[in-house]
């Protein structure tokens, strides 16, 4: 195994990072899907950042290409939607969780894999999102209601209403317009969007480079190997990698 390199930084990224650059040490590339991280067995091991992933056009990331590669000696940091995701299933093993959307799985406060999908353009033309995550509505509706925008028992129903909405179509003029459906007045919250509007997918995506730049140039401890499966045989195949 080649020794540990903190000179790159991967960062698997796509709606959640749009319009931003990341510079050296990071190395932006797409949304990952099945395969794609098990790919980096082919250069050194280093920290790898997991944001954006597919989960509907291509089968997602796998569990067990995580573990084998924190088992080779990578790090393997997780945040803000397939990332958060992984990482609260994965943390007991070893992989690092960061930022609010992690911890709100982690502790089962949210559950279901929608809460952070969302529809964008191709990755080619910046993975601009043309859809709104629901962890973004809870936490715009957790703001206005500090700042007394809306009351707390409307927010609570604006936000079932939206969790309803199918995530390729949720955005705010759904919302909006499904809450006054259902006899919301929600003419002062409407006028305090979108200053007002919370990107949580965003922010929590920003602390985990973060998090990766303090922790690169510490090589982490390597997990325990995973079970060779069938079914990781055939993944590494189809990758096109050795395990």
């Amino acid at each position: 195994m080649s020794a540990y390199t903190a000179a790159v930084i991967p960062v698997f990224a796509g709606p959640s990072l749009s319009g931003e650059t990341l510079a050296a040490p990071f190395e932006r590339l797409p949304p990952a899907a099945a395969g794609d991280m098990l790919r980096l067995l082919a250069g050194p091991p280093c920290t790898i950042v997991l944001i954006d992933g597919v989960f509907d056009a291509r089968p997602a990331v796998w569990h067990k290409e995580v573990l084998v590669l924190m088992a080779r000696g990578f790090r393997v940091i997780g945040a803000a939607s397939m990332g958060a995701l992984r990482a609260a299933e994965l943390h007991s093993f070893g992989m690092i969780g960061v930022g609010a959307i992690f911890r709100a799985y982690a502790a089962g406060r949210i559950t279901a894999d929608d809460e952070v999908a969302v529809v964008h353009a191709p990755y080619e033309l910046g993975a601009v999102p043309l859809s709104l995550a629901q962890v973004d509505v809870r936490a715009t509706l957790a703001a206005a209601v500090r700042t007394r925008v809306i009351d707390g028992q409307a927010a609570r129903r604006l936000r079932a209403l939206s969790a309803n909405i199918f995530y390729r179509d949720r955005n705010w003029s759904a919302v909006i317009a499904v809450g006054r459906f259902y006899g919301l007045d929600l003419d002062h919250f409407t006028g305090w969007l979108p200053a007002g509007a919370v990107n949580l997918k965003t922010a929590d995506a920003r602390q985990a480079l973060v998090r990766a730049q303090c922790l690169a140039p510490r090589p982490p401890h390597p997990a325990t190997e995973p079970p060779h499966t069938c079914f990781l045989d055939t993944l590494a195949i189809w990758a096109k990698v050795r395990l």
